[in-house]
């Protein structure tokens, strides 16, 4: 038995409740070269996708760019739920994160029944049990290291984020990163440019 069609009306729902949403959650970085505005999700899920399009040939021919880009596309949905939480935030915060995440997936599981590409590509990438789910992973992470590379430390001197203080925050993102070891190269390279650097961080 094949699934009906999406109506109108269930197109008109995965708007306003999943796409308009993800657009005004804002994530904790700021843009230094838009005057301080802050990206949103929907704007680094975008160079998430074409990061890491971009960069798996180069680094795996093997990875599927279809699958990473499905994955890079979604792997920040379940935030419309859970919101952004950011390495930096509250004890409380993060104590919660994965909790609510967890609910968000199920609430995103459930709740796009006309559309269930959503649900199943996000439960793939979550599994993180294909080398395209890991690699979309530890690009993610990558792309905050650049980010905060090429701006020499704008979100930590904004932030009055201390050299010790980033590296204790950043441990279990850096754990994150190694998912993949192509892109983790990366990765550890801007972890010791950062450290190399540290006229980026706030004294």
């Amino acid at each position: 038995m094949s699934t009906p069609k999406p109506t109108i009306a269930d197109l008109q729902k995965f708007v306003q409740e999943i796409i308009f949403p993800f657009y005004q959650i804002e994530r904790h970085g700021e843009l230094s070269f838009a005057h301080g505005r802050h990206e949103n999700n929907a704007e680094h899920s975008w160079s998430v996708a074409l990061f890491a399009s971009a960069l798996a040939p180069q680094v795996d021919p093997k990875l599927d760019i279809g699958k990473v880009c499905q994955y890079a596309i979604v792997h920040d949905l379940l935030e419309v739920y859970a919101g952004d939480t950011s390495n930096f935030a509250s004890k409380a915060d993060l104590a919660t994160k994965e909790l609510r995440e967890e609910a968000a997936l199920r609430r995103l599981s459930e709740e796009p029944l006309a559309l269930p590409w959503i649900a199943e590509t996000l439960q793939a990438y979550e599994r993180q049990d294909s080398d395209e789910a890991q690699f979309v992973k530890s690009v993610d992470k990558l792309l905050v290291l650049l980010y905060d590379f090429i701006e020499e430390g704008y979100f930590y001197q904004k932030n009055r984020i201390t050299l010790e203080q980033w590296q204790a925050a950043m441990q279990k993102h850096r754990e994150k990163a190694s998912k993949h070891l192509g892109a983790f190269k990366y990765y550890d390279e801007l972890w010791n440019l950062l450290l190399a650097n540290p006229q980026f961080f706030y004294q």
